[in-house]
């Protein structure tokens, strides 16, 4: 087939050829007259070669570009998570050892509690956290009401693991002249003459006014810790009509007649005091009983008060009902010191135990 195109006519052409741009016929005509012409032939390997190095060329850069990208990304994250993991941790540690927390009131563990004869109050004031210690302790007074506050801190581990640091224990030595109450941390220590123990504020938050309230009941008796005490038992309430009555079925018991009888009567008046509508307690053993009401222990506290404050000078109020030792934290602490001298031997005072 002839070719009728010339060289200058292709030359012409060669930039749409290269883009594919021509017609079916005009491609041919172009294709026939490179197959013979070597010098358009170079001229169009010349204009198609650069295109296709700068597109490859553009193209790395673009990858490149994209690779440093993600990689700087990667970065930034990597960094981030790093700087809030130190944030978080040097915060955390930060609060638990340098600034600490404000304690909660049952936290406060007072130990040897004592008034020496300078009427000054000793005590250690320390925290049941054991991994924690008070530290900065301050004291405002106002109106006979001497108040303690201190902060809740974390023992440095490595310290004590060395064997170069011990848990502080502040030892407090408080005047008592001219004070109604000491507070620490939020937790009442000594009112009006008497040192209040831990065991009287958590039988106070203990009360109930129900006696039907079974659960209430049992966690009574187990801050009163009978069964240690005494030995295992059962529990059955009578709520259907008065006298509403709470009876404890014991299974067996190691303790001799006498100790179980104080130990008894010892308790069983406190169950009196801190349910407000209980009537009676009846305590049952596999050979004996004890059964006592609420007029018997009113009665028998009212007159161990009178001997008490006869026998030590004080002026301390004589209940009518057992119920009003349960009305404050002072007044439920004298119950406890008078039931220990009536029941567990340290006067010699006793009570009649009425048996069913």
């Amino acid at each position: 087939m002839k070719n009728d195109l010339t060289c200058g006519v292709v030359r012409d052409l060669l930039p749409s050829y290269v883009e594919n741009l021509l017609g079916e016929e005009s491609k041919e005509a172009v294709d026939r007259h490179l197959e013979t012409c070597p010098e358009c032939r170079e001229r169009k390997e010349d204009m198609a070669a650069p295109t296709g190095a700068e597109e490859t060329a553009e193209a790395a850069k673009e990858v490149d570009f994209l690779r440093r990208v993600k990689k700087g990304t990667v970065k930034k994250i990597a960094l981030a998570v790093v700087c809030t993991v130190l944030l978080v941790v040097g915060g955390y540690l930060l609060k638990e050892f340098v600034i600490g927390r404000t304690p909660d009131a049952e936290h406060i563990s007072i130990e040897n509690p004592q008034v020496d004869a300078e009427n000054n109050l000793n005590l250690l004031a320390d925290t049941y956290w054991g991994a924690y210690e008070l530290r900065g302790l301050k004291s405002t007074e106002e109106n006979g009401i001497l108040t303690y506050t201190a902060r809740e801190v974390r023992v440095n581990p490595f310290q004590t693991a060395q064997g170069g640091y011990r848990k502080q224990i502040p030892l407090l030595s408080i005047p008592l002249k001219g004070l109604d109450e000491v507070w620490i941390c939020g937790r009442l220590v000594w009112q009006d003459g008497m040192v209040i123990d831990r065991d009287t504020l958590l039988l106070l938050d203990a009360k109930t006014p129900y006696c039907g309230d079974a659960p209430a009941l049992g966690n009574i008796a187990k801050l009163l810790q009978v069964g240690s005490r005494i030995g295992r038992y059962n529990i059955s309430l009578q709520t259907s009509e008065r006298p509403y009555r709470w009876t404890l079925e014991f299974e067996e018991t190691e303790e001799t007649t006498s100790e179980i009888s104080g130990l008894s009567r010892f308790l069983g008046y406190q169950m009196l005091a801190l349910v407000e509508n209980l009537d009676e307690v009846c305590f049952q053993y596999p050979s004996s009983s004890g059964f006592f009401t609420a007029e018997i222990a009113s009665n028998s506290l009212a007159r161990l008060t009178e001997v008490y404050n006869d026998k030590h000078a004080t002026s301390w109020p004589v209940h009518e009902s057992i119920k009003e030792y349960a009305e404050s934290p002072l007044e439920y602490q004298r119950m406890v010191k008078l039931l220990e001298e009536m029941f567990l031997g340290t006067s010699g005072t006793t009570v009649t135990v009425v048996k069913p």
